[in-house]
């Protein structure tokens, strides 16, 4: 599907993607969200027969849902998107309806579907650094990121083998900046003016 999707320029877009499942997406999603106030969420996952769109509080607060800790990070709206390939454009496109009716001066969408398909103000990847099994949909993501993450405890990895894996990630992305998770709990001032120049 090479469908795109523009939506208008407020509020400002950012998407977060990754390389796999159970990366780190929505622990980076709820740490841009406490540095983002007055933004919403909304959470993208994959389901094959049907489409769903909510903001429904008793479902995005069942415990232990990822829209549960965008939510009790500070969202003010959170959004739960389900749907196949052929109708992410169609539940995007009524999520974002319900962000602008909220008024948030911005949205953060976890999910590589909507990565794949928006045109964001800043777009994160997500990584543990096993690029090996990567999906072509996953690596898409990564190949246009803004800002790749390094999250190598995610897979038991040291943090020390960092290097090494910023040369196979300089290999997909010359030119995003790569840093590791750790910088987003407290950001410096290189994320915070990122982040205020672009969302």
């Amino acid at each position: 599907m090479n469908e795109t999707l523009s939506p208008p320029r407020h509020p400002r877009i950012i998407t977060v993607s990754g390389s796999h499942s159970g990366v780190g997406k929505t622990l980076l999603a709820a740490l841009l969200i406490k540095i983002l106030p007055g933004f919403a969420a909304i959470k993208v996952s994959h389901a094959d027969l049907m489409v769903f769109v909510t903001d429904d509080l008793a479902e995005i607060m069942r415990e232990g849902k990822d829209t549960r800790a965008l939510k009790e990070a500070g969202a003010g709206e959170v959004i739960l998107v389900r749907a196949g390939e052929r109708d992410v454009s169609d539940a995007l496109s009524i999520a974002f309806d319900m962000v602008y009716r909220s008024g948030s001066q911005g949205v953060i969408i976890e999910g590589n579907a909507a990565a794949r398909l928006l045109t964001p103000d800043v777009s994160f990847f997500v990584t543990d650094g096993d690029l090996a099994g990567i999906k072509p949909d996953a690596l898409r993501n990564l190949e246009k990121a803004d800002v790749i993450v390094l999250n190598p405890q995610a897979a038991g990895r040291p943090t020390g083998a960092v290097s090494e894996l910023e040369k196979a990630l300089r290999g997909h992305n010359p030119t995003a900046m790569i840093c590791p998770m750790a910088r987003f709990i407290s950001p410096g001032e290189e994320i915070l003016q990122l982040l205020k120049a672009r969302a």
